[in-house]
């Protein structure tokens, strides 16, 4: 990023303190004055490779704190494939877990109709939990599934809603629509998912359709930004 060789050499100097484990996560990194004083190097070019290191999210700072080495999400979650969140957790060593917050039988709202298609008066199976990793809560999980009575579904607590939905034929997952929004706060679910003040959310929004291109799921799912980041593999048209 910099054509400047001493804020090159400076970035490459913490980078190196980082690899070799000098400087620990979760605790300060000097001020930009040691630095300056250990490299004998000017404080203007230190400032510019701390704010190039920021915007490489190689280090991140926090108000009134100073700056720390920005931690790498555990967990990732690829936008090309259908992917439960309990197969996430796994893949990353992790025990996958559940905190049930309700599960009942409900009206749908207008919004509810429009998304889910239904024109009559069906109820529909509304879900909301909190998923975990090793007992940390990682996920906030809005489910609405477009069935009154959804087959198994007393076994959430162990399953993935996924695999319930999948043993009837009607409500086998073939694709879904995503859409993904960064939210800053949301008082509710941040303390539900023991966030810190800094820590935004993703939430990652999917509606899922049978073979008939049918709606069949409708989740809203928020993500803690510093556990979860998500891949996808781009390729060009030809």
């Amino acid at each position: 990023m910099s054509v400047n060789r001493e804020v090159v050499y400076i970035k490459d100097w913490i980078l190196e303190q980082i690899d070799s484990g000098a400087f620990v996560k979760h605790q300060p990194l000097p001020s930009q004055y040691e630095i300056s004083r250990t490299l004998n190097k000017s404080r203007d070019d230190i400032e510019l490779a701390f704010h190039e290191l920021v915007t490489e999210q190689i280090i991140s700072e926090h108000f009134q704190e100073g700056y720390y080495i920005k931690s790498k999400p555990l967990f990732l979650y690829p936008i090309d494939e259908l992917k439960s969140i309990t197969s996430m957790i796994e893949l990353a060593g992790h025990t996958a877990g559940t905190l049930m917050i309700s599960h009942d039988i409900e009206q749908p709202s207008i919004d509810d109709k429009r998304i889910l298609k239904i024109e009559d008066g069906r109820e529909i199976t509304v879900i909301e939990r909190i998923r975990t990793a090793n007992e940390e809560p990682i996920v906030y999980c809005l489910d609405k599934i477009n069935v009154a009575f959804l087959e198994g579904s007393q076994e959430i607590l162990s399953h993935s809603l996924l695999e319930i939905m999948g043993r009837s034929k009607q409500l086998i997952v073939e694709y879904a629509e995503s859409e993904i929004e960064s939210i800053a706060y949301e008082p509710y679910i941040s303390n539900a998912l023991q966030c810190t003040p800094e820590e935004s959310l993703l939430l990652f929004k999917q509606i899922h359709y049978n073979a008939q291109d049918e709606p069949i799921l409708y989740s809203l799912n928020y993500f803690k930004s510093s556990q979860v980041r998500f891949v996808i593999k781009r390729t060009k048209k030809s």
